[in-house]
């Protein structure tokens, strides 16, 4: 009869579990579909920005002629292609913009390795220089054909040829916070020691790409840099959408 008694008493207490309100596995943020959702647009990013780099210098860049051509002739080049010229800007602002989309999940991410929300908040301000930076740039060389266009000499065309890459050589010094902070929330995580190798090696290229600002010569640095950046990125991108599956 006791042994009854107990049996039943027990088979009315619910089973453990975990406590009404607490985190279980399936409220970890990182798994919502809105945080993939945002994951996938880093591997956009990547591969829209290599793309159009890609079709930009073989396609738009050739028809201007080489840098050391007189400036008057480069600028009727920019001029009579100016259709191309403006195409290629519109599909850098908006590859460069789809950056914004990474950042949600960028700073989703960071939270959770670090409670304190400051590796996020540096990412998430980071982040958003880097999506208008450069393509800003593309915006100032529209501005330039236009007015171009309407008459003024052209040499001055010719010479908004460096907006692209200075406005590249501003957006590497975001990018140095962007890339530390993720790092860091990376290893605060134990996670992606590759990633994290490969973005401490980007770090002081992005930081000396910068200095194409003082001298044009390092803009083949700057191009290394901002290559091996867009590749992290899409792999970063990728990692986290197998991470969280």
């Amino acid at each position: 009869m006791t042994t009854m008694t107990t049996t039943t008493t027990e088979s009315l207490v619910p089973a453990a579990g975990p406590a009404p309100g607490s985190p279980g596995p399936d409220d970890d943020p990182r798994r919502h579909p809105m945080t993939r959702l945002s994951t996938r647009f880093g591997v956009a990013f990547a591969a829209c920005q290599l793309a159009v780099m890609v079709g930009m210098a073989t396609l738009v860049l050739p028809r201007a002629g080489s840098p050391s051509d007189p400036p008057l002739e480069r600028g009727q080049r920019v001029l009579d292609a100016q259709g191309a010229y403006r195409l290629g800007n519109f599909a850098f602002m908006v590859a460069g913009t789809l950056l914004l989309g990474f950042v949600g999940a960028v700073v989703t991410h960071l939270r959770r390795a670090d409670r304190s929300g400051t590796l996020a908040t540096v990412a998430g301000a980071a982040g958003l220089l880097l999506s208008l930076i450069w393509p800003l740039g593309g915006l100032f060389h529209d501005v330039a054909i236009e007015t171009a266009a309407g008459g003024t000499d052209l040499r001055i065309l010719a010479g908004w040829d460096s907006v692209a890459p200075f406005s590249l050589a501003f957006s590497a010094l975001p990018r140095v916070f962007f890339l530390a902070a993720v790092i860091l929330g990376l290893r605060a995580a134990g996670s992606a020691p590759w990633l994290q190798r490969t973005g401490v090696v980007l770090v002081p290229l992005a930081l000396a790409g910068s200095a194409t600002l003082v001298n044009g010569a390092l803009f083949p640095l700057l191009a290394l840099s901002t290559l091996g950046y867009e590749l992290w990125v899409g792999a970063l991108a990728v990692y986290w959408l197998r991470s969280t599956r």
